[in-house]
């Protein structure tokens, strides 16, 4: 229970330093934004294009703001034809441009006075922020100090407690295990001068006839029985011995059997290609023979013809043979 109440004070301790981090970061990004707002404005109007050194060369109203031709009827730079006086002409310009220029002067002094006044709120500000994070880190660090305090003593005393409880434990498992050692050699002991479990031979005799023993008394085999049961097994082994020399006799018998049947199919088979190679040699010398013949026949045929200019015996003689 204490870990879970210091687990929840350190919660709720984090959520409310969170929540103080979410609300100086929004204030922090609107005073960037104030700053950001006030360098646009100070170079949209003290850094404009007319303040550059180079302006004069493409200012489009350069032409305009040259020095006129005639200053006043005084000027130096008149004629005989240009002492005269026009109607709307400004005589004052210059004087009236360095008032102006004086003017300018004053507000920009001023203007730079309340700018440098807002960077020295700016830099208060700041600092002011600075510490307060400070603060809150310092908060922080002491929070977590406290927490991880707290996290060790009570590990401390878990460990502590968990080190009693496991003395107790082993006292009681000690204390069971003497117990336990108790009850097993009382019953032990029971076990050892109790005459039915030991099957004392005194309490097989009947009390009504000294001869008689119960069966379920029964000491195991004598030893005239034993003598029997182990002749009786010598002649199973030699009749077991017995039994597989027969089967091995049969097996060497069938096998022999199998394989002079093997030998008798090999000398069948090849009986039967000694009798089809002589059958092949027959007929290829019956058909070389039948070539002759057709051969020497074709050459009398062709003799006769040629020398007689007919056909002969032999030539009508060969119709529905089969060399025709």
């Amino acid at each position: 229970m204490a870990e879970a109440e210091l687990t929840r004070a350190h919660d709720l301790r984090t959520s409310a330093l969170d929540n103080r981090l979410v609300i100086l970061e929004q204030e922090r990004r609107g005073i960037q934004a104030d700053l950001n707002r006030n360098v646009v404005a100070y170079r949209a109007e003290h850094q404009g294009k007319h303040t550059r050194r180079e302006y004069d060369l493409s200012d489009p109203s350069g032409l305009r703001n040259e020095t006129p031709a005639r200053l006043g009827d005084d000027d130096v730079r008149n004629g005989a034809s240009g002492m005269q006086k026009f109607s709307g002409e400004d005589l004052f310009a210059g004087e009236r441009r360095v008032q102006q220029t004086k003017q300018a002067s004053s507000w920009y002094a001023a203007q730079t006075a309340e700018k440098e006044l807002r960077k020295t709120n700016a830099r208060e500000q700041k600092k002011q922020h600075g510490d307060l994070i400070a603060e809150q880190e310092q908060y922080q660090n002491d929070v977590f100090d406290a927490q991880a305090f707290a996290r060790r003593s009570h590990a401390v005393a878990t460990r502590a407690q968990n080190q009693h409880m496991a003395n107790e434990r082993k006292d009681e498992l000690v204390t069971q295990k003497a117990r336990r050692k108790a009850l097993d050699d009382a019953e032990f002991s029971h076990a050892d001068k109790d005459p039915f479990l030991t099957e004392d031979p005194r309490v097989a005799v009947s009390s009504l006839a000294s001869h008689r023993v119960r069966p379920d008394h029964y000491k195991g085999a004598s030893v005239h029985e034993l003598a029997a049961t182990a002749a009786f097994q010598a002649e199973q082994r030699v009749a077991r011995k017995a039994r597989d020399l027969e089967l091995l006799q049969e097996e060497a018998l069938v096998a022999s059997h199998h394989e002079n049947t093997r030998k008798a199919l090999e000398m069948n088979a090849e009986r039967v290609e000694q009798f089809r190679a002589e059958q092949r040699a027959a007929v290829l010398a019956t058909v070389i023979g039948q070539r002759g013949e057709k051969f020497d026949n074709d050459q009398n045929d062709r003799a006769e013809r040629f020398g007689s200019g007919r056909f002969g015996e032999a030539y009508f003689n060969g119709f529905g043979t089969s060399a025709r």
